[in-house]
């Protein structure tokens, strides 16, 4: 069985029927009968459900209500208008009166009493009615009208033409004001009407005549006929609308056309005398009581019939409200009872599931992904039959496979993190292969810029280093194991620094006297260098980044504020609040973590330390438009100065923190005045003296230069800076006796003895330390000798490249290792070599500073190009070939000869150490 194959219980149980759950036989009692409403399938109660018809009722019912009563308001309204027409007919009856008064000369004072009476009715009609604007524009017409001309009548003797021209547009007046006052939807009413007002008509030109007929003698004969026919002209039209309302064949519409037809003919006769004719005014006068009658009676037919429709509409308006209502109600009592059956297993089903999705489901989750068992889910309390109830066994189906799914991805998560963990640390096991290498490089090399590039490299394989970190952090592991003693903050940082590709373009303001726990030093330092950079990747190439630190003014426990600044474009606000969110997130896993890797890392990092990170953009008192990023370092996670010295004690010990190495990674010079800037610039090729207190540099630790005797301009003697400790090689235990002695140094000039001399500590990294080329070298007189072949830099470099590329395990496992020859006591001693702890003293900071050579293989090629042996021991104090102490400037060696001799033994070196892992399963291949 394999780490992908499904677990045998999975497959057992889907072999098998699933158990029976608990209980299952008390659920199967509780279940309703398959008649009652509650196991009604959906599809019944949704047909009972009648809400889209209930809609559909309720908006035409509402609609046929709200018809119904505007329809009878708008009736009622009519009916109020039609009010007026009564009194128009009285107000025009009351005119002709007075105008036959003025012109007979009988009862004028009464004719117009009685005007001003009827006047005076028609404008209180008017002010109390709420009739349309033509309307009461036409009304306002007539009693303009009437009373001028009644006046102009009685007072001046208005003359018959200009009587009758007035009368005239008054009188078509009236007939448009009672069509207009009687607008309804009925037919009959608006004939009605139409004919009412060609009866008022009617008797407007039968009161023309008269004064025509009466007055005629102040009119020329023709003139006189001339008006009387253009007057008859009109008469058809005018009697056409009243026989509507009396009917085609009822005698009052014969009567009136036998006497039209009669005034024709008398007027059409030029023998006959118009004035004062006798039958003109029996035929005018019959013709005005037929009009007269119309006007009485169907006045008020028309005003009784507007009402009554307007009550018949208001009733039915009524009825069809009840109607409506009352279907509403019962459909409504209909849609309760249905809905109630079918709301009440839902409302179940939801609490359930959400109780589930909300609080069941995440505890029982986060029980398996802490290794617990996988519990046996409750099933939701819906016993129904139908399809809601179906649902809910689906719910409880889901939450099983859930469960199951929560467990696979649990363990698939394991799995999946001991990948990232395996290939971190393998990653990283070659990288440090590839630090060892690069360090033999620049031991060895003179050339100050391909020293350079190497220093470059050396940093680009740290940065390597540490994304492979950032895989652990991604699984889930911790970045180094806790380190007991406390760690300065000036170390923490300057460690970060090492670690970026551009160090030289950081630079390191103040910084507090306080340290870091050891279980926190690690991450931190990890942290900071992200942080970096990212400061020094956004920023342009030319501008650095500044770091500095303070004591929190906002915090009484004494926390430290550590401020990364770059010279970059910067962040938009909105930008800037995601990055700070999901900064605070503490390294949540989503989608955005293979984009914001430097993100999620130090989210996760800061969370695990308590450590608060935010980025925000410049201060209104800083120049420029970078980000700045705060680091707040708690005061769980801080100490004091003094309890660093006291807790970091010399003495030695193993060194297995890997904390440790990553601090051991940089030599820290002891600390300088705070308030100093320091920078990435290496010190001038000479002084004069050693540097004074005053603003330091970078923390990073660097390479004298001179120190590899080579630099662009010779310096004086007298300004060199004094010798040092030059790192030896040991002597190989099969060296039969010591070489000559090589011939004294030049002298160099007196220069005043330090105050207090403290040895320079050059710590030394586990297989992959790149501090040893920082350490200053003295230069030595050397012979000439002759220069190897050119076949030692090419296996060095096929041999890197092998390292990089290839597993060191594939090797070990290769056929072609297994031989014999005379050098298998060479790797019997590399494996002893391999074996011995690590021994390691301390400095003042309690960081691990290992002896130079102490975990050089024994043994060496028989070349004549060796420099210096080791000396076997002769019963000198019984010391064992592991404890041969170098010989400090006796002998001079040749660099090219002692890099050939290496290149030949590097591969044995390397194999036996391979083997070695490989067989005790040392770190690397866990």
């Amino acid at each position: 069985m394999t780490m992908f194959s499904r677990p045998a219980a999975a497959a057992e149980a889907d072999a098998s029927p699933p158990a029976p759950v608990p209980g299952a036989e008390a659920a199967a009692a509780k279940r309703p009968p398959a008649w009652s409403l509650g196991n009604w399938p959906v599809g019944w109660k949704v047909l009972a459900i009648v809400l889209v018809p209930l809609v559909l009722v309720t908006v035409f019912g509402v609609l046929r209500i709200h018809t119904a009563m505007d329809s009878a308001a708008r009736l009622k309204l009519a009916a109020t208008r039609a009010d007026v027409v009564p009194v128009i007919t009285k107000y025009m009856s009351a005119l002709d009166v007075a105008l036959q008064a003025g012109s007979s000369g009988r009862d004028v004072a009464g004719a117009k009493m009685n005007y001003e009476s009827r006047k005076g009715e028609l404008q209180g009609r008017l002010a109390d009615t709420d009739v349309t604007e033509d309307v009461r524009s036409g009304v306002n017409t007539l009693l303009d009208g009437g009373q001028m001309l009644v006046s102009k009548a009685s007072d001046t003797g208005l003359g018959l033409r200009e009587r009758v021209t007035l009368y005239a547009p008054i009188l078509l007046t009236a007939e448009d004001v009672i069509n207009a006052s009687v607008r309804v939807d009925d037919e009959h009413i608006r004939a009605q009407a139409q004919g009412l007002s060609r009866a008022v008509g009617a008797r407007g030109q039968m009161t023309m005549q008269k004064i025509l007929i009466t007055r005629g003698a102040e009119l020329p004969e023709p003139q006189l006929r001339t008006s009387m026919a253009t007057l008859a002209g009109t008469e058809p039209s005018t009697l056409f609308g009243m026989s509507e309302v009396l009917g085609a064949g009822s005698p009052e519409a014969k009567t009136l056309q036998q006497q039209m037809v009669a005034r024709m003919a008398i007027m059409s006769d030029p023998a006959s005398v118009l004035v004062d004719n006798a039958d003109l005014l029996r035929s005018i006068q019959a013709t005005d009581d037929i009009a007269g009658q119309v006007i009485k009676d169907v006045t008020a037919s028309v005003t009784k019939a507007v009402h009554a429709q307007a009550d018949d509409r208001r009733n039915s308006a009524f009825v069809d409200t009840v109607v409506v209502l009352a279907a509403i109600v019962i459909a409504l009592v209909v849609v309760l009872l249905v809905a109630r059956a079918l709301v009440r297993p839902l409302r179940i089903l939801r609490d359930g599931a959400l109780k589930v999705a909300h609080t069941d489901l995440e505890e029982e989750i986060a029980r398996v992904k802490a290794g617990g068992a996988e519990p046996i889910p409750t099933p939701l309390p819906v016993y129904t039959t139908e399809e809601i109830g179906q649902v809910a066994h689906a719910v409880d189906e889901l939450h099983t496979q859930a469960l199951l799914l929560a467990g696979d991805e649990a363990r698939l998560r394991l799995l999946v993190n001991d990948m990232f963990e395996t290939m971190s640390r393998r990653s990283r096991s070659l990288v440090d292969q590839q630090l060892a290498l690069i360090d033999r490089l620049e031991r060895n090399e003179e050339n100050p810029d391909r020293l350079d590039s190497l220093f470059r490299l050396d940093h680009l394989a740290a940065r390597l280093r540490r994304n492979s970190a950032n895989l652990l952090v991604l699984a889930g592991a911790q970045l180094a194991r806790d380190q007991r003693d406390p760690v300065p903050l000036a170390t923490v940082i300057s460690a970060a620094v090492s670690e970026v590709e551009d160090y030289r373009r950081v630079e390191i303001g103040g910084l507090p006297e306080c340290a870091l726990v050891g279980a926190a030093a690690g991450g931190a330092i990890h942290l900071f260098a992200e942080l970096i950079d990212n400061a020094l990747r956004y920023s342009p190439p030319t501008t650095s980044a500044r770091i500095s630190a303070s004591r929190s003014g906002s915090d009484p426990q004494g926390g430290v504020v550590v401020r990364i600044a770059d010279s970059g474009l910067g962040m938009n606000d909105a930008d800037r609040r995601i990055a700070n969110m999901r900064l605070q997130a503490g390294g949540d896993v989503s989608p955005d973590n293979a984009r914001h890797m430097g993100l999620f890392v130090v989210g996760r990092i800061a969370d695990r330390h308590g450590i608060r990170v935010g980025l925000r953009g410049p201060a209104a008192n800083e120049a420029g438009s970078g980000t700045t990023a705060e680091i707040y370092l708690p005061p769980t996670v801080l100490t004091g100065l003094a309890a660093v010295e006291s807790a970091a004690p010399r003495h030695i010990r193993a060194v297995s923190s890997p904390s440790a190495k990553l601090a051991s990674a940089i030599a820290a010079p002891p600390p300088a005045d705070d308030t100093g800037r320091r920078d990435g610039t290496h010190e001038p090729a000479a002084r004069t003296a050693p540097p004074a207190p005053g603003p330091s540099v970078t923390l990073l630790p660097r390479r004298n230069p001179g120190s590899s005797g080579i630099t662009d301009v010779p310096a004086p003697p007298a300004e060199q800076p004094p010798p040092r400790r030059r790192r030896e090689l040991a002597t190989p235990w099969w060296e039969s006796a010591p070489q000559a002695a090589p011939p004294a140094p030049a002298a160099r000039p007196a220069e005043p003895p330090p105050a207090e001399p403290t040895p320079e500590p050059t710590p030394l990294r586990a297989a992959s330390d790149t501090s040893a080329f920082f350490a200053a070298r003295s230069r030595e007189p050397r012979e000439d000798k002759p220069v190897a072949p050119p076949t030692d830099d090419d296996v060095i470099y096929r041999r890197m490249l092998s390292e990089m590329l290839g597993d060191p395990h594939d090797l070990v496992n290769s056929p072609d290792l297994d031989w014999q020859t005379v050098w298998d006591r060479g790797w019997t001693l590399a494996a002893a070599a391999e074996d011995k702890p690590v021994e390691s003293h301390t400095t003042d900071h309690g960081l691990p500073v290992r002896t130079p050579g102490a975990r050089l293989v024994p043994g060496g090629a028989n070349g004549t190009g060796l420099a210096e042996r080791d000396e076997p021991d002769h019963g000198r104090g019984g010391r064992s070939p592991s404890h041969r102490e170098p010989q400090h400037a006796a002998v001079t060696r040749d660099p090219e000869a002692v890099r050939a001799s290496f290149s030949n033994h590097f591969g044995g070196v390397r194999t036996g150490r391979s083997h070695a892992r490989d067989t005790e399963q040392g770190p690397d291949q866990q």
